[in-house]
């Protein structure tokens, strides 16, 4: 699984997952700085569109059992981390 894989670096690693004969390859993001477009089609990947905050959504893709997880999800350059990095910590803020 991928947190984050519809991103730059999440779509090249699921990308080479995939070449590399991964079995299956999940791609968890809530799309809120990524397109799906950018997602790679393949047979061995699928992609859940959902947010690493949603504990229902968390327990949903570990129903598939993944034997790795690449956790790349991340608010990119986000202002909110650098001006109240204990409510960010917290997931306070990310909730808005």
């Amino acid at each position: 699984m991928v947190t984050g894989g519809a991103g730059c670096i999440g779509t090249n690693l699921c990308r080479k997952l995939a070449e590399l004969g991964a079995e299956k390859v999940v791609i968890l993001d809530d799309l809120s700085s990524a397109y799906e477009w950018n997602i790679p089609k393949a047979n061995n990947i699928s992609f859940v569109n959902g947010s690493i905050l949603d504990d229902e959504m968390l327990k949903r893709v570990y129903k598939e059992k993944p034997e790795y997880v690449f956790h790349l999800a991340a608010h990119f350059a986000n202002q909110n981390s650098v001006d109240k990095p204990d409510e960010v910590k917290n997931h306070e803020i990310l909730r808005d």
